[in-house]
């Protein structure tokens, strides 16, 4: 019924009306200028020209007197009549250059905003203390950088990110906002509903956020380096530092980056993958037996990590014919990271008498990461292309020493991961687009788990692929799309083989207009599990809805019935051990778990008042058909998975605000974030329930005039949880950071202060002061540093969590205080 209603809807036919916007004198294309389609004077449709000066609105018919509408700073504003009989000829709007004065109207900050689409002038947000790209996003309204360096607009995540215009890093966009300078960037362009593919645009509505970082002119395709020694003071003294080479055009672009650090800094961070894969299909994931150690990090890693890291890369990317694009990327990380910690954690299994386990852990991690990629993409008005092959290796190497009368344990886990991916999409003569999309890939791993002298040994191979073959057509309002997906995968794992095979029928029908997008995906899959001998049919629905009411605000409505089934590793080896005190026994079944959730938000913008805010509600109810039966037996934990059904609930919400003001440079934030869980874990056979509670506020200012910089933020939350037969106290945890920076002439003082209250199981309340100094000396072409962490040399510091049933609580070892010069050398 609703596929007939949204043909019925989307029957009527649709233009689209195109052209170029121009210099009047030279004739020269004016990228980013802004086109209005009026009807009766007034605006329907809004678009701004690309890199070629072109533009293209769609409507669903030319009336009588419509017109095109072309403005642009520093120019006169043009108007021209839309052709009736003629509308799919280019039409050409030619500004005139003028002189300008803002006389009656105060532009603050040049933002520039159409309906999906902002501008920031982001030289009116720097200023000179800003080092980085990152440190200039941070203070943009609407624009958060978390503290893994990604960027989230109006509490959306940016999927895509580039500068130029070009990916140079495949997602990892760390290494440019670290390394971009703050003092060459001129712009930064945040699209809504961002759509990659041009031969996919006003046919397709994502829900991504893209963003675009435009350099000034003198910074562009300029070879450019940054080398930072420092010296670090401390126990042990040694010396470090980054080099980086980076040339950035709108044709070609190409960086080089060196790292050696041992004061605590996470060199791998810059090399994650924070974008997307421009709809790539996904290979496939090598399960995980053995978990090697990693870093805890209840506060900032940089006080916890005590570290030995290096790093190598090289990025290059280049136009080629038929505005093409070829990457290459390749890059190394080592780590080697100490830390110790003491653990207590009450299992309330059995009314008042908890279940209780205590460690104590020197933990040695070893991590080597390798990969190699090579990417061509071709993106036209018809056609879209993407091959990309890639090779990974890595290892890990966890050493962990326990308390007395425990054995050493070494978990080694070293993986080699080969694949190769294609997309192709073509556009027909008849207006419909043909998909095909494929992934091939093998990965190998061999993990030991050494106890002493004694080894487990794991090693698995595993062979992926998957192809996706699809078509695509707009007829009127509605984009009719049908695809045929097909996976197949093989793991063989200590000479047990477990094919799994995976067909699905995915189509999709999406109504939109100019205030409401529609969009429904009935996917019906089958499974086959070769050696279990068992199949699965289902259907999994998802439906959303967007209402734009006007230009500032959107609603969403997404709800969906989805099912999923367990990773191997919970049914492909009958039973293995998972490290020095944990056992676990499969079941002869495949688990699954099917969950309906519905989620609700609001979002709304005004950029020129510098206005952003959102609201978001989500529920969820999951069944599982197995659940695992822990035991705590000795301080050991038995896991045994059993075919019993299990359901939990989920409740969320949450909403935010962000307001500028520009004249003042200062950033106001608040947010509040709620949750509520409910399950039931089984243990030697009885049930035993819980819910647990969270309550966040964070809110946050930065005051940024020229002579000196005030940034503060905030984490308030209440946490509780109640277990059958005992309810247990509600944590008051805080985190309050206060940043002070002034400016004199060319030398800035800055001073951190990191405030943490924890209240701890044992009822008494924690209080943790963090502090340090620095100084920094702004001169031609160096940066003079000195810097001071831990001043107050706090040397431990202590959490309490709720998880499900447990209460678990874990000191840290901190780093000491440290003395860092460090000088930055930009040529």
């Amino acid at each position: 019924m609703m596929l007939l209603l949204m043909q019925a809807l989307g029957a009527s036919a649709q233009v689209t009306v195109h052209g170029v916007v121009e210099d009047s004198a030279t004739h020269e294309r004016l990228v980013s200028a802004s086109v209005m389609y009026l009807r009766k004077g007034k605006t329907v449709k809004f678009a701004r020209t690309n890199a070629n000066g072109e533009f293209a609105i769609t409507v669903d018919q030319v009336a009588m007197g419509d017109q095109l509408q072309a403005t642009m700073l520093g120019f006169g504003k043009r108007r021209r009549g839309v052709p009736m009989k003629s509308a799919n000829k280019p039409v050409v709007l030619s500004l005139p250059s003028e002189a300008f004065a803002l006389k009656e109207v105060k532009v603050q900050g040049s933002r520039i905003t159409g309906r999906d689409t902002i501008t920031f002038d982001l030289t009116r947000f720097t200023s000179d203390r800003d080092n980085s790209l990152k440190d200039v996003l941070k203070k943009l309204p609407g624009v958060d950088v978390a503290s893994n360096g990604k960027i989230y607009y109006n509490n959306q995540q940016v999927k895509r990110f580039t500068v130029e215009g070009l990916d140079l890093t495949g997602g990892r966009y760390n290494q440019l906002t670290e390394n971009i300078r703050a003092k060459d960037v001129k712009k930064a362009e945040i699209v809504e509903h961002d759509q990659p593919i041009k031969a996919l645009r006003d046919k397709v509505y994502t829900e991504d956020v893209g963003m675009n970082v435009t350099l000034k002119d003198e910074a562009r395709d300029r070879l450019m380096a940054t080398l930072i020694p420092y010296l670090l003071v401390g126990d042990p003294t040694h010396v470090g530092g980054t080099a980086n080479i980076r040339q950035i055009g709108k044709k070609k672009q190409l960086m080089y980056d060196v790292a050696y650090d041992r004061k605590g800094i996470d060199l791998s961070e810059s090399y994650q993958i924070l974008g997307g894969n421009y709809n790539r299909l996904d290979g496939g994931h090598i399960p995980s037996w053995y978990s090697v150690p990693s870093l805890s990090a209840p506060l900032d890693e940089e006080r916890l990590r005590f570290n030995t890291s290096q790093r190598y890369g090289i990025n290059s990317v280049r136009k080629t014919k038929n505005d093409g694009e070829l990457r290459v990327a390749a890059q190394y990380d080592r780590s080697v990271v100490r830390q110790s910690t003491e653990n207590r954690t009450a299992y309330y299994l059995d009314g008042e008498a908890p279940a209780v386990t205590t460690e104590q852990q020197h933990k040695t991690i070893v991590t080597d990461n390798f990969s190699a990629e090579v990417e061509h993409k071709v993106n036209t008005e018809k056609a879209y292309g993407n091959e990309m092959l890639s090779i990974g290796a890595t290892q890990g190497d966890g050493l962990s020493l326990f308390g007395t009368n425990q054995p050493v344990q070494r978990i080694r886990v070293p993986q080699l991961a080969l694949e190769g991916s294609l997309y192709r999409m073509y556009s027909l003569k008849s207006g419909a687009q043909l998909t095909w999309k494929s992934v091939l890939d093998y990965h190998h791993s061999v993990g030991d788990l050494y106890l002493d002298a004694d080894r487990n040994r794991l090693r698995t191979n595993l062979w992926h692929t998957a192809h996706l073959l699809g078509w695509q057509r707009k007829a009127g309002k509605t984009t009719h799309t049908y695809n045929l997906f097909v996976e197949g995968e093989d793991v063989y794992v200590n000479h047990t083989d477990n094919l799994h095979l995976i067909i699905e029928a995915r189509p999709r029908w999406q109504y939109r207009t100019d205030k409401f997008t529609l969009s429904l995906s009935p996917t019906l899959t089958f499974q086959r599990y070769v050696r279990q001998q068992q199949s699965m049919l289902y259907l999994h629905p998802v439906l959303s809805a967007y209402w734009n009411p006007d230009t500032r605000s959107e609603i969403h409505l997404g709800s969906a019935y989805v099912q999923t089934m367990g990773g191997m590793q919970n049914y492909a080896l009958d039973s293995y051990r998972r490290d020095y005190r944990t056992w676990y026994k499969a079941a002869d079944l495949i688990p699954f778990n099917r969950q309906v959730y519905a989620t609700l938000g609001y979002r709304y913008k005004r950029p020129i008042r510098e206005l952003f805010a959102t609201v978001n509600l989500t529920v969820q109810r999951s069944w599982n058909n197995t659940t695992n039966d822990m035991q705590i037996i000795d301080g050991c934990y038995y896991y045994t998975l059993k075919e019993l059904h299990s359901q939990n609930d989920f409740l969320s919400g949450g909403a935010s605000i962000q307001k500028g003001f520009y004249a003042i440079k200062t950033k106001l934030s608040l947010g509040v974030n709620g949750s509520l869980s409910k399950g039931r874990q089984l243990s030697a056979g009885e049930w035993y329930s819980y819910t647990t509670q969270s309550l966040t506020f964070t809110p946050g200012i930065i005051v940024s005039p020229a002579w000196c910089e005030f940034d503060y933020s905030a984490s308030f939350s209440l946490n509780g949880n109640k277990t059958t037969g005992s309810s247990h106290t509600t944590l008051f945890n805080w985190r309050q950071q206060l940043v002070l920076t002034s400016t004199f002439g060319k030398v800035d003082l800055s001073w951190k202060f990191v405030h943490h209250r924890n209240e701890l199981q044992a009822g008494n309340t924690l209080n943790t002061l963090l502090s340090d100094a620095s100084v920094t000396w702004r001169l031609k072409s160096v940066r003079l540093k000195a810097a001071l962490n831990n001043l107050f040399n706090k040397q431990a510091y202590e959490e309490t969590i709720y998880t499900g049933i447990a209460t678990s609580t874990t000191s840290y070892l901190l780093r000491p205080r440290e003395l860092i010069l460090s000088a930055e050398f930009s040529l």
